[in-house]
């Protein structure tokens, strides 16, 4: 089941400049796929953000903090406190990287493997229910508009 968010098209009063923006209408969107991830995956410590960030560093083992933080966008204490969530759980290590040994890699560790690939279950089935109103060449499309966007 979707969860329900205002209909620009045929809601009962007027959005007014709302309903011509653009960010008003991804805004709705981000708060539909917040609530099915939510849904979906059966912990509620575990939000978008920090899945995000546990994706990344599956995917892109021992790379240092800062960059982890910079491919989300995210602040330097935001970024330290998503790897410590993860790293609370047992399910990723910081390690001293060989040629400097003043940097850190964060690497997931056997735990983070099994529940990261458990978790991208749950998002691909969220993700499926959120476009699940479009082709998949509107999913397609659509992700290659909002790339321009962000760049």
């Amino acid at each position: 089941m979707r969860p329900r968010v205002p209909g620009l098209g045929d809601a009962p009063l007027d959005y007014g400049m709302l309903a011509e923006l653009t960010g008003f209408p991804l805004k709705l969107v981000w708060i539909i796929g917040y609530t099915l991830l939510t849904r979906h995956i059966d912990d509620p410590a575990v939000t978008p953000q920090r899945f995000s960030m546990l994706e990344l560093i599956g995917t892109n083992p021992g790379l240092p903090q800062t960059q982890l933080g910079a491919a989300l966008g995210l602040s330097r204490p935001a970024t330290t406190l998503a790897i410590d969530f993860w790293q609370a759980r047992g399910c990723v290590e910081r390690r001293t990287e060989p040629n400097d040994r003043r940097s850190f890699g964060i690497h997931l560790t056997e735990k983070g493997a099994d529940e990261l690939e458990r978790l991208r279950g749950l998002v691909a089935i969220s993700d499926a229910v959120l476009t699940q109103n479009l082709s998949g060449e509107e999913v397609g499309e659509l992700r290659r508009l909002l790339a321009k966007i962000h760049g």
